[in-house]
């Protein structure tokens, strides 16, 4: 195989053209880039290519065969698939540097959903067809049996049973759109972390919302940056991101969340608890706010808010809003009534599959449990070899749940982009896309501000071979 084998792949499922015929054209690319290729002669097995391409063994069968009825292949019984003669001029005519395009992309941290999730996924929904046809009592009475499973799906993740105050949306992001548009006003400050969700940060700047970044230590958010900043700024509403923090993947220590709390009472603010992860934790999951303000009898006003699309799938979007527990029975259905006018309810169709893959047993004793394992496995290796494979200016954030763990090198600096832009211009001539620290600070910040640069690094995209793979090329590109 080539020394830069990784090569990232993009199906469009809604073309017309066969998936097949979409992976023989890559892999036409692939190939006068020399990537895939054993000795410069042969591609390599359709197994291995069947991991490469995230494709099944039929459709590299397919698209290899469709190659060779092109003339680039020629299949050789009990050996393989070789070029040909006329794949071999086309490179030497043809050849295109290595560089030319990323060979692996760790821009985006979502999971591929597992085969087993999937088909039950499409028997979820087929089984819930009948629900279109069903008259309003009926589709109103599954909403409220919708609302108790999501609940008792909190519950596991340490939130109380409190059907009466979710609230389900058709992507968690509508969610933070109804607190920005509907809760909040544009006289609020909001305090967020330094490096937070950027589609957040945009919908608070559409909202006409006032956002201040606040200084994130290991343990959190930092207390002595909110009361610096309180002096100037006085908040309305804090937005905090505790449990496997997006982009760093830290985790608020308990100490931490008990003097946030402590610091929100004091000032009367109120807090957005985002949950980006929600279940991916490794070993046990983190205390959430909510469950611990309540357990404390602490006076402060928390929306939780929980995402489902990292462990259901990517494009099966549906978020959840816990609303805080001293709201009245009048203001919850105000909410409600709301949420109904903005037609950010997810459809009773996703709902309902929804409910029948959460109310399985196999969802979360299984499946999630197989997906924990995963990732924790992954991030276990990257933590092992890290002393190896990164400069000692360098250093990898601890995590304990989540799909990311952050990098950081060097010292605290004003020129933090312009070191990041260097790194990631030698990765990607290398093949790598990597996201870099300032696509996740709030946009107009001071040019002045000083902060060591860095880059989020994927636990997902990638199999352990991989990630170790460019890990070390990562470390090779800080000492360069």
């Amino acid at each position: 195989m080539a020394d830069r084998p990784f090569f990232s792949f993009h199906f469009h499922k809604q073309s017309h053209t066969p998936i097949y015929v979409q992976l023989a054209e890559q892999l036409q690319t692939a190939i006068l880039r020399g990537a895939f290729l054993v000795d410069g002669q042969q591609l390599i097995s359709l197994r291995e290519m069947k991991t490469a391409s995230g494709c099944s063994l039929e459709t590299v069968k397919k698209a290899y065969d469709y190659l060779a009825a092109e003339g680039w292949l020629e299949a050789v019984h009990g050996k393989g698939y070789y070029l040909t003669v006329h794949a071999k001029e086309a490179r030497m005519d043809n050849r295109l540097p290595l560089t030319d395009i990323p060979i692996a992309s760790l821009s985006d941290s979502s999971p591929r959903p597992g085969e087993e999730l999937v088909k039950r996924l499409r028997s979820a929904f087929y089984e819930s067809l009948t629900v279109l046809d069903e008259p309003s009592a009926q589709k109103k009475i599954r909403r409220a049996k919708a609302d108790k499973v999501f609940a008792d799906h909190l519950t596991r993740r340490g939130l109380p049973h409190a059907p009466e105050r979710v609230m389900l949306f058709n992507r968690s992001t509508s969610g933070f759109a109804f607190l920005a548009q509907r809760v909040m006003t544009p006289r609020d400050v909001v305090y967020v972390e330094e490096y937070s969700y950027p589609v957040f940060l945009r919908l608070l700047s559409q909202c006409g919302v006032t956002v201040r970044p606040i200084r994130v230590d290991e343990e959190g958010i930092s207390i002595e940056a909110l009361e610096a900043e309180q002096e100037n700024y006085p908040a309305n509403w804090i937005l905090a991101n505790p449990h496997y923090h997006f982009p760093t993947g830290i985790s608020y220590s308990r100490k931490r969340k008990e003097e946030l709390l402590d610091w929100a009472v004091r000032h009367n603010v109120r807090i957005v608890e985002n949950d980006h992860y929600g279940d991916l934790w490794f070993q046990r999951p983190s205390l959430t706010l909510y469950q611990l303000a309540l357990q404390e009898n602490r006076p402060v006003q928390i929306y939780y808010l929980h995402s489902l699309s990292k462990t259901l799938a990517r494009d099966l979007q549906l978020g959840v809003l816990m609303l805080p527990s001293d709201l009245g029975a009048d203001e919850l259905e105000r909410n409600r009534q709301l949420v109904a006018m903005t037609g950010a309810e997810p459809s009773l169709l996703v709902v309902d599959a929804a409910v029948r893959l959460l109310d399985d047993s196999w969802f979360s004793d299984v499946y999630l449990a197989d997906r924990r394992t995963l990732f924790q496995s992954r991030f276990q290796l990257l933590w092992n070899e890290k002393h190896h494979a990164l400069p000692a200016h360098a250093r990898m954030y601890p995590i304990i749940g989540g799909l990311n763990t952050w990098i950081e090198w060097g010292n605290p600096t004003a020129n933090a982009n312009a070191q990041e832009d260097r790194i990631l211009a030698i990765l990607r001539e290398e093949g790598l896309e990597l996201t870099p620290g300032q696509a996740f600070r709030v946009p107009d910040e001071p040019a002045h501000t000083e902060r060591r640069p860095a880059v989020r690094f994927p636990l997902a995209p990638m199999d352990e071979r991989e990630l170790k793979h460019w890990l070390y090329r990562l470390g090779a590109a800080l000492i360069r």
